[in-house]
């Protein structure tokens, strides 16, 4: 569950608020995540999970949304390891169909932002990695810095992050390596 949550909020650009509730007990269907927020398509037909091309998932409202229109993200399958559709569409089989938030881990308890940030650094954690350094922001800021860096225009950035600033800078990171290396670049 938490990898399928964590590629829906890295490949979605979300803020963790989009995918997590607030509380345990703060479910509220007409805001919130849920099951039927998700829909499939493919060109083949959806006879099975394997055949799902894309996902549509219905962001009911967020933080610059405050009249609640919504909006829908779309994922495609990438065909490698790291595939937001395979993940959501593994979880979903494993899930079930029953009502309630999207997220959901194996005692039905829904999936938080605190629970989401101290399973993320637990993970982290356990591979050697600061985890002082990751948050619930981390997949918004995650996906605009691997955007930027694969070379994917500013305004499909900007589109896809729901920027209407140019504020999506602000999420950029640069690596101290790459800062270092601007020195050897000047000199030639």
């Amino acid at each position: 569950m938490l990898w399928a949550a964590a590629c829906l909020g890295f490949f979605g650009f979300l803020r963790c608020a989009e995918f997590t509730i607030p509380s345990d007990t703060s479910y509220n269907s007409s805001q919130h995540l849920s099951i039927a927020d998700i829909s499939a398509s493919s060109t083949k037909g959806i006879s099975s999970a394997s055949n799902v091309s894309t996902l549509a998932v219905k962001i009911k409202q967020s933080k610059t949304d405050p009249f609640g229109k919504g909006v829908t993200v779309y994922l495609q399958k990438t065909g490698k390891p790291l595939c937001p559709v395979t993940a959501l569409m593994k979880y979903l089989q494993f899930r079930g169909p029953h009502n309630g938030p999207l997220f959901l881990f194996q005692n039905k308890k829904p999936l938080t932002r605190v629970s989401l940030v101290l399973n993320l650094r637990k993970a982290l954690r356990a591979t050697g990695k600061d985890d002082s350094l990751y948050a619930g922001h981390s997949f918004r800021i995650g996906a605009a810095t691997t955007a930027l860096k694969a070379g994917i225009s500013d305004s499909k950035i900007k589109m896809r992050g729901r920027w209407e600033s140019s504020a999506y800078q602000l999420y950029i990171r640069t690596l101290r390596e790459e800062l270092v290396s601007v020195s050897s670049a000047l000199a030639t």
